[in-house]
């Protein structure tokens, strides 16, 4: 009976005892189950304590840690679902932030893609007009080809630089947001960036267009390259 009261009697001069911040707990085992190694109490609010332990920091409700150590701290039932109630309806508003908000072009990445963009087309030369002996009409007709040439590296290097953007556009368009609940407990969904989305698919228009670009200019070679050869012969 002696050692009942004795107990009592600590437990209350323990819980009269002022709070003195910080609290080292070490192994802080909660009523649910989950176990903060080396964890300090650092601070407290109408929700609960804050912690720093071996793997980060952390927010524990106080319904959740041990009776004993809840005990310690003062409540206010009232200002606690007040503070709840303000932190969710200011998740709620992130949220819908998130959704809503416009990309922004990273400097020096994104913004150079943007000019990029604005690149005007592969314009296709068409044949010039032959004037002169069968010599001088040899010489336009494979400067031409060259040109043509020239022409098909270029679009070709679109192609690739467009095909490239449109894929690093469509791999980051969608992420994945986790959010932790006032419970303690965690949330994830996708969000998808159709700014992203809308752009992934004007590379892919872009790599189409200059692609061809290129079989309308392979076709001109083939036929000045046909032409040449008949007036190489005419000259035989």
């Amino acid at each position: 009976m002696k050692s009942i009261v004795w107990l009592l009697l600590a437990g209350a001069a323990l819980a009269a005892e002022p709070l003195k911040l910080p609290l080292n707990v070490g192994t802080l085992k909660t009523r649910d189950g989950k176990v903060f190694e080396n964890a300090t109490i650092t601070g407290h609010d109408a929700v609960g304590v804050k912690i720093v332990h071996s793997a980060g920091v952390a927010r524990v409700e106080f319904s959740r840690l041990p009776k004993e150590l809840a005990d310690r701290f003062p409540r206010d039932h009232g200002a606690a679902k007040e503070q709840l109630d303000r932190e969710a309806k200011r998740e709620a508003a992130h949220d819908r932030a998130v959704d809503k908000a416009p990309e922004k072009a990273t400097p020096g990445k994104d913004a150079e893609d943007d000019t990029a963009d604005t690149t005007p087309d592969t314009t296709v030369e068409k044949k010039p007009e032959l004037k002169g002996d069968p010599e001088v009409k040899i010489a336009s007709l494979e400067a031409y080809i060259r040109r043509l040439e020239m022409g098909i590296d270029k679009a070709k290097e679109t192609v690739r630089d467009a095909n490239e953007k449109a894929d690093k556009y469509t791999n980051s368009a969608t992420t994945t947001v986790t959010r932790r609940d006032k419970n303690g407990g965690t949330t994830t969904r996708s969000v998808t960036n159709e700014s992203r989305l809308t752009r992934a698919e004007s590379q892919r228009k872009r790599a189409a267009r200059e692609q061809a670009k290129v079989g309308e200019a392979q076709k001109l070679i083939e036929e000045a390259k046909s032409q040449v050869a008949e007036l190489k012969s005419q000259i035989k």
